[in-house]
């Protein structure tokens, strides 16, 4: 039992100290704003928390269910920590265990963070630096909070720790939203990758882009599928929302995926300095596609070719497929235009991240690319977006014949 005292004269210590637990328990926890899907909505288990340092968390764990019967002592932070300092490591070993131990409620891990959090605010600590810090093993807590997500399929409906990680540590830096991108590498998952893109917080979208869209992220859709096999072959399919505009008002559009351990972007621009690519010279006013690999990605060969259809094409291969009548599956009233496909391959070096080596294609390397630029182009939709394929292998092709068509 906790017996409150009172305060010296000349004692620093805080008049209202954190509530105790059994007051905390009794909150409900934060609720986050930040997107979630199915395998976001996971429980993180709450630690049985002590008052040990962040280099000695795990003495204090005891199982799923301990944490409310143990923790009365460390929520005491006014009585038994003095100094900003003391506080600060306290709050650094509790954030450990909440992100390390992963068998408990995570209503109730939620609620020792606000705790933590009211009690850095009490001594002017800034508890989103503390969440950025890397302190536990080299990473920061929003790392290990990535990494340890547990799958889709074992993910039960509820609050989520990573989105309320987010929002208490927010604004991130960017060596902060660099580790982000590592996690979600580490762990090869595409999916949190692209709910992320979604978050203001992580993927802000540009000012113009902003004013464009009326939104605060990017609207994009990016589906990533792995092929079976040994050649490292994947496909993207890209929905770009207000694909012209955007391109003469931002001058690039950026699409970022996670595929066969490796980030990348492919970028859509508008060349406004002269510029190489792969070993070709472009003037300004050139629309190119570019690929590219981002940090944390090891180098390699691709084969790939960027497919765009004609939406009636697109169209009548979804009729083919579906067994339903459907009033648009009809003869189409004009001829269908030809795919418009772009060649992106290494060709002597391997692709490399931090821009030091990109491939790319002008779209007038296709016969219909350049109408791409052109109103009211057949390529794209009635709603304004671009719809496109990517097909990839990660191989080495000197050949000019495509490995993959």
């Amino acid at each position: 039992m906790i017996i409150d005292k009172l305060p010296l004269p000349e004692d620093p210590t805080p008049t209202e100290a954190p509530p105790s637990y059994d007051t905390v328990e009794s909150n409900p926890p934060r609720t986050s704003t930040y997107p979630t899907d199915a395998k976001s909505s996971n429980p993180y288990a709450p630690p049985p928390i002590s008052p040990a340092s962040p280099s000695s968390p795990g003495q204090s764990l005891q199982g799923k269910g301990s944490i409310a019967r143990s923790s009365s002592s460390w929520f005491a932070f006014g009585h038994t920590a003095r100094t900003a300092k003391e506080i600060r490591n306290t709050v650094l070993g509790v954030v450990r265990d909440v992100v390390q131990n992963t068998d408990s409620d995570v209503s109730s891990s939620l609620s020792i963070l606000e705790s933590c959090s009211a009690a850095c605010r009490a001594r002017d600590i800034p508890f989103g630096t503390i969440l950025q810090e890397k302190s536990v093993e080299g990473h920061s807590p929003l790392y290990w909070a990535i990494v340890k997500r547990p799958a889709a399929e074992n993910a039960p409906h509820g609050p989520d720790l990573l989105s309320n990680l987010m929002e208490m540590a927010a604004p991130l830096t960017q060596a902060t939203i660099s580790e982000i991108r590592l996690a979600c590498l580490d762990t090869s998952d595409q999916t949190l990758f692209q709910q992320l893109r979604r978050s203001p917080a992580f993927a802000p979208l540009e000012g113009t882009d902003q004013i464009l869209l009326g939104a605060s992220v990017p609207p994009d859709d990016v589906d990533v599928e792995d092929i079976p096999g040994d050649e490292g072959a994947f496909t993207v399919s890209f929905r770009i929302v207000a694909f012209q505009k955007r391109m003469r008002v931002t001058k690039h559009i950026d699409l970022e995926f996670i595929a066969r351990s490796r980030i990348w972007r492919l970028r859509f621009l508008i060349v406004e300095n002269a510029r190489s690519l792969n070993g070709k010279s472009y003037v300004k006013g050139k629309w190119l596609v570019v690929l590219s690999l981002l940090e944390h990605s090891p180098p390699t060969w691709i084969d790939s070719r960027l497919l765009i259809a004609d939406p009636q094409t697109l169209l009548q291969q979804e009729c083919s497929e579906t067994t339903t009548s459907n009033p648009l599956c009809r003869k189409p009233s004009s001829k269908l235009k030809p795919t418009i496909e772009l060649r992106i391959k290494t060709h002597t070096v391997q692709l490399q991240s931090a821009g030091s080596i990109d491939v790319g294609a002008s779209l007038d390397d296709s016969l219909m690319g350049n109408s791409l630029q052109y109103e009211g182009s057949s390529y794209i939709h009635s709603d304004g977006s671009l719809h496109a394929k990517l097909e990839a292998k990660l191989v080495r092709n000197d050949s000019p014949d495509c490995i993959i068509c």
